[in-house]
């Protein structure tokens, strides 16, 4: 069965639909999986017809484990002791009988140098778990590279939470962690504390290389470790304060604390360098004037945020007046957007919405909204949030006004 479910995911990654592929062993005792014939240094294994396994594809699904996931490994063959079962991969990652942290199984990628363009292109082999009721998880790992990369992140192991327990929706990044790039011996990375997004049900673990920043160097990894540091205590409600009617009011009425900025910038949490206009403005004059300098590249980064507590209300609309300033000596960007959290305070798991908005590069002011905000699940509390860019070396200011949160329902 396990070889089973390794094929069905090399059948429903790849893009040759209906050609035939060739597990194949190489002079060093590696397991390879290519779209092409063995060659002659290599012995063919088995050759797999892909149309014979598509209708086999809804057991990839992960199955729950009711047990106390408390300090247990949630990923199947991590330390690759039966070759690369159980992990989804694509062509051309291969595996090692002793290539491993003691001699043992390990995954290796070697992700072909891609065109000179302005993509990603990375190689990714994946694993999807389901969390159970841990609250707390520690993502930890074994790598070695022989070769220097030319920038820190060709080589990393991720978490993004999904919704859905076989990882398909409601997908949010979440961490990662990555090795330090001068060290060709083995290193042990780990990222702990990692609380799952609002509404998270299942993490899907990626083992990630950047084909362009890799400089052509095979990435060992082994002893891939996903366990729940802490679990909610199911005496409890642990997904959120109980809904506080007091909070609620009236649909079109503003949630925001001082988004008028009237008089000064009180209320809000600043980021970059934000202060207050007395001259500027939308409506009237007040405003948010924030500067985003860069002595050399682009850069982006949070400019100021509010947290608001709402109470039964289920759906929002969050809106505000934007102007860049015409003496800025560099372009840029700007982003209204908003992130759900399970507690009051903005405290708790959290889930950032897919809906934003940017404004344009023009002049005057301009109104910018999102409509539809529907709160998930549990989510008692959101931060507004305000992201500023400068696309290079010099200055882009501009004035932020008239911010509100307000229910429509």
């Amino acid at each position: 069965m396990k070889q089973i479910l390794f094929l069905i995911g090399i059948a429903f990654i790849t893009p040759v639909s209906h050609a035939a592929f060739f597990q194949c062993t190489n002079y060093a005792g590696e397991t390879v999986f290519k779209d092409s014939e063995c060659s002659d240094d290599e012995t063919l294994e088995q050759k797999i017809d892909p149309e014979s396994l598509s209708n086999r594809n809804s057991v990839f699904t992960p199955v729950a484990d009711n047990s106390n996931p408390l300090g247990k490994n949630l990923l199947k063959n991590s330390a690759f002791e039966n070759k690369l079962l159980d992990w989804i991969i694509p062509l051309g990652v291969t595996w090692s009988s002793n290539g491993g942290s003691n001699n043992s199984g390990a995954l290796m990628i070697q992700a072909s140098k891609p065109p000179d363009d302005k993509y990603i292109h990375e190689t990714v082999v994946a694993q999807c778990i389901i969390l159970n009721n841990g609250s707390k998880f520690e993502l930890a790992a074994e790598f070695k590279s022989l070769e220097t990369p030319s920038k820190v992140h060709a080589n990393r192991a991720n978490v993004i939470w999904y919704e859905s327990t076989d990882c398909t929706t409601g997908g949010q990044w979440g961490a990662y962690i990555e090795p330090k790039k001068y060290v060709s011996s083995w290193q042990k990375l780990s990222r702990k504390n990692l609380t799952p997004a609002l509404g998270a049900k299942a993490a899907k673990i990626t083992i990630v290389q950047n084909g362009r920043y890799s400089n052509n160097g095979k990435g060992h990894w082994d002893n891939i470790n996903f366990m729940a540091t802490e679990v909610f205590d199911q005496s409890e409600n642990n997904t959120g304060d109980k809904i506080d009617n007091s909070l609620t009011l009236r649909p079109g009425v503003s949630y925001v604390l001082n988004g008028e900025f009237n008089k000064d910038i009180t209320s809000w949490r600043p980021g970059w360098k934000t202060e207050w206009s007395g001259i500027q403005g939308d409506s009237f004059p007040g405003s948010a004037k924030v500067t985003a300098q860069s002595k050399s590249g682009s850069i982006g980064k949070g400019a100021f945020s509010q947290c608001v507590n709402f109470g039964a209300n289920s759906i929002f609309e969050l809106g505000a007046s934007f102007k860049r300033d015409e003496s800025s000596t560099q372009k840029g960007g700007g982003r209204l957007r908003l992130t759900w959290r399970a507690k009051q305070n903005c405290h708790g798991a959290s889930k950032t919405t897919s809906k934003s908005a940017d404004p344009q590069d023009i002049s005057g002011w301009q109104r910018l909204k999102i409509n539809g905000l529907r709160v998930p699940e549990d989510a008692q509390s959101a931060t507004i949030e305000i992201i500023q860019s400068v696309v290079g070396k010099g200055e882009f200011i501009v004035y932020w006004d008239d911010i509100y949160f307000k229910a429509v329902e």
